[in-house]
């Protein structure tokens, strides 16, 4: 996606929730401090202004994988969707990687803004539009590339993302062992 197009979309987001009284201030979240836990029931949906989170969820064997990060301006609605739509718990964990802030919206105001807001509800389409088209992107590069080009696919689009992350995370997320991204990285 054009990055100027995905900076716009966020400081229009912004500046939509300024003008709408939400009920809740912007909260702090710590590095290491959980937004959602593990089986939580998602009463809540976050927009990150600054700062780092991630996903994590437990696969069957018992390995736990970094599903997602949340950050400014690229992914930065901060929700575990599936709960917080389908009223489920929350097979997900997300925390906060760095410091970070963000606003909440409980899910019954997130409700009566769709609601009564049309601007905020084109906002939420077009964001859930982009967010499921990053998700098809994501599914098809697992499908069709390789370790190596998994790599340099997300040091290219997310350079600033790949010096703050941990190698195990990124490996993580790349769905590889940590062993092939250190060999990688050693070779360029």
């Amino acid at each position: 996606m054009d990055p100027k197009k995905v900076i716009s979309r966020y400081n229009l987001t912004l500046e939509l929730l300024q003008n709408l009284e939400l009920k809740n201030k912007p909260v702090v979240l710590k590095k290491g401090e959980s937004f959602i836990a593990y089986g939580e029931k998602i009463q809540k949906i976050g927009i990150l202004i600054s700062g780092l989170l991630y996903s994590t969820y437990i696969a069957e064997g018992g390995t736990e994988w970094v599903s997602r990060f949340f950050f400014p301006p690229n992914n930065f609605i901060v929700s575990n969707h599936r709960g917080f739509y389908q009223g489920k718990s929350s097979s997900e964990s997300i925390s906060a990687y760095e410091d970070s802030e963000l606003i909440c919206i409980e899910k019954e105001e997130f409700k009566h803004l769709l609601d009564n807001h049309p601007k905020f509800e084109r906002t939420v389409r077009i964001l859930a539009e982009e967010s499921y088209v990053q998700a098809l992107e994501r599914i098809h590069s697992f499908q069709s590339l390789n370790a190596e080009q998994r790599i340099r696919k997300f040091f290219e689009e997310y350079p600033e993302l790949g010096k703050k992350l941990q190698r195990q995370h990124i490996a993580s997320y790349l769905g590889i062992h940590r062993n092939i991204l250190t060999r990688f990285l050693y070779k360029i």
